[in-house]
Formats: C-alpha cells, sequence, structure tokens
C-alpha cells in the first residue's frame, strides 16, 4: 500500500527522474508519506516494455525525422479520435489490479499513455482517485489532455495558457516548472565540484551529455569537434549508460589528458556548475537543470518534435545557441569561450526563467490534493 503511486515510462531517463525528484521533495516535506513508482508499460507487459524501449530508441538513433511526423501529426488530436481511445485502453485490467493493492490516495503520472487510462476509468466510475499529470516537456502534445485530470504541472506559462487555450481550467494548471532535483536549489561547492570531477579551476570546461543513453553519432561529432579545438579548455563527455560508446571514445581521447569521458554520473549538478560551456540535445529535464545552474547552452543533435519545442523555447529566450553540424558546434564554443559578455548575458537571462524549487512546489501541491482526499 502507499500514500502517493507514481506511474513512469522508460522511454530515455527523464520520465523517470521526474518521478524521482518528485517522490525525494514530497519525502523531505513529509518523511511519513509513502510512495511507489511503478513503470507502466512494464505493468502492461514486460517483454512488449523491452522491445518497445529498442524500437524507441532504433528510431531516434536511425530515423529521428519519423518520429518528428508522428509527433506532430498527433499534436492536437482530438480526444475523440481513435488514436486517443485505442491508447486509453492499454492495460486498464493490470492497473485496476495495481490500484486495489496499493489503494493509493493520489496517482502522478509522468508519462502521458496512463494519464488517458486513468481519466478514462475515473468517467466510467472504476476509480476516483485524485491524477496528477506532470507534463514532462516544455510543449503540451494533446497525448497529455483528458478531462478527468485533477492537477496538470507544467513547465512554464507559455505551457499553462496552451493547456487554457485547449479547454482545460485555469484552477487545474501549475507552471511550478519541469521537476527537477531539489539539491539544485541548493548552493553549489564550487572547490568540491572541481575536486569531484578532477578538473582544475584555472582552465575553462566544456561538457557534453546527450541523455542518459547517450546517442553515439552526436557525442562522437562533439568529441571529434573537442579533439581540434586549439582554445585552452578542459573537456567532460559523459555518455551515460551507453558502456560501448564510452569504451570506444575513451580509445579515442588516449593520450589527450584534457578530454575526460566517463559513463554514468550522480554529480550532473557539479558538472554544470563548473562548466562554462555545455553541449546537449534538448531533453527537458537536462535544460531544466542547465538553466537552474545559469549554464550557457549549446544545443546539438535535437530530436524531432518534443525536443525541437523545447529548443525553440531556449532559443527565444536568448539562454542558449543551437549547432547543426560540426564547423557551426566549434564556432558556437569558440564563441561561449571568448565572448565574455555573451556569456553574462545568457546567464543573466536564465536567472528569469530557471526553476530550481520546482520539484518541492510541485510536491507541495501534490501533497495538498492528498490531505484534501480523505478516500
Amino acid at each position: 500500500m502507499c500514500d502517493i503511486l507514481f506511474l513512469v515510462a522508460s522511454y530515455g531517463t527523464g520520465h523517470i527522474k521526474v518521478a524521482l525528484a518528485l517522490q525525494s521533495a514530497i519525502l523531505s516535506l513529509n518523511p511519513n508519506i509513502s510512495t511507489k513508482i511503478v513503470d507502466f508499460i512494464d505493468l502492461v507487459d514486460p517483454y512488449l516494455n523491452e522491445i518497445s524501449q529498442w524500437i524507441f530508441m532504433m528510431i531516434l538513433k536511425y530515423y529521428p525525422s519519423l518520429w518528428g511526423r508522428f509527433f506532430k501529426r498527433t499534436e492536437n488530436i482530438s480526444l475523440d479520435s481513435f488514436r486517443h481511445n485505442f491508447l486509453n485502453i492499454i492495460g486498464s485490467e493490470k492497473l485496476i489490479d495495481l490500484l486495489k493493492k496499493e489503494k493509493p490516495r493520489v496517482i502522478v503520472c509522468t508519462y502521458p499513455i496512463q494519464v488517458g487510462v486513468l481519466s478514462r476509468l475515473k468517467r466510467l466510475g472504476i476509480i476516483d482517485i485524485p491524477v496528477v499529470s506532470v507534463v514532462t516537456d516544455i510543449a503540451v502534445h494533446s497525448f497529455w489532455l483528458h478531462p478527468y485530470v485533477d492537477l496538470y504541472i507544467v513547465a512554464n506559462r507559455m505551457a499553462k495558457e496552451i493547456l487554457i487555450s485547449k479547454g482545460v481550467p485555469a484552477y487545474k494548471v501549475k507552471d511550478t516548472g519541469i521537476p527537477i532535483e531539489p539539491k539544485f536549489a541548493e548552493p553549489v561547492d564550487i572547490d568540491r565540484a572541481f575536486n569531484i570531477l578532477e578538473l582544475k579551476r584555472d582552465i575553462p570546461v566544456v561538457s557534453a551529455m546527450m541523455g542518459g543513453y547517450g546517442l553515439e553519432s552526436k557525442l562522437i561529432e562533439v568529441t571529434d569537434v573537442l579533439l581540434k579545438l586549439d582554445l585552452p579548455f578542459q573537456g567532460v563527455i559523459v555518455t551515460g549508460r551507453n558502456e560501448k560508446l564510452r569504451k570506444s571514445l575513451l580509445e579515442k581521447v588516449k593520450g589527450r589528458n584534457h578530454i575526460r569521458v566517463f559513463g554514468y554520473i550522480e554529480y550532473n549538478k557539479e558538472l554544470l556548475a563548473v562548466s562554462n560551456v555545455f553541449i546537449t540535445k534538448a531533453g527537458a529535464v537536462t535544460i531544466s537543470e542547465a538553466l537552474a545552474m545559469e549554464t550557457p547552452m549549446i544545443l546539438y543533435g535535437v530530436i524531432p518534435g518534443h525536443e525541437e519545442e523545447n529548443a525553440q523555447f531556449l532559443l527565444n529566450n536568448n539562454v542558449a545557441l543551437i549547432a547543426y553540424n560540426p564547423l557551426e558546434l566549434e564556432e558556437k564554443i569558440r564563441l561561449l569561450l571568448t565572448n565574455k559578455n555573451l556569456v553574462e548575458k545568457m546567464k543573466a537571462l536564465a536567472k528569469n526563467i530557471k526553476k530550481p524549487d520546482s520539484a518541492i512546489d510541485g510536491a507541495k501541491l501534490i501533497l495538498s490534493l492528498l490531505y484534501n482526499n480523505t478516500g
């Protein structure tokens, strides 16, 4: 049994990281609350979960434009459409069994499919549990929109206005930001950060990260650019859980001691704190963390669809640059390493839109629902 049930999905790492951030914030506010995180797709069918993750990663790796077209074509589909209704049935029986077992008083979703399933169960009167939809991108895709959601937590005012324009009551939408770990709201010990990463304080740091599974082709290109760069800098490449890529890049930078390669790291806050330039695709959680640390970003390898929307938000607010090929990437790195005025401007603008307290603020809203639900 649990008080708050988190339903996530393992497509990338962002949806799980958001749930973990909210869970951490909730427990910091009330350690007596019981929580549980469940992968919804794994609940439905572990084999389906495994194969669908593989297909998703292959699409992003080899045919990203296919994902972009799917995203655009379904971005504004009607709630009455076949695709909406078909997805809303997936895993209903197993989800009902889980809810009977756990008896949660609030359900928090960080992936859209389960939001639709829950909304249908509420419409049919099968369950009566408050549902929170945490939209894990700056853009609000139609798959997130369902009439029986009790609370939407979104990235910013723009996302809030989009939901309201689509008929969601304003009182249901809170723009507290995409939840990131509560530690991003705390001061950072810079000396400790440099020591942890074994970096020197007097040399600029250029870091690169492409999500938890590290998209191979783009990180290889980033590494090649850094190997040619003739400015003084320290490079940090993070490959996440892509162990094959980590070993390959270690071999590529062999003998070049100013460039280091890491796999999955826990010190993402420290890395962002010491980075003068941060190269990344436009994953919502990663860019939210970088904004919290006011780290100048170069967007590279942006995935068509949801990440294009995230990237456009950053570009519109002048808190990031974007590069579309290795030549442009080298130019943008040089620009940020040599133009102090531009860097200071980007930092100042990031300060205006960052939301380092997003997890705590979201946790307070979820706890308020919990306390008000006496069922």
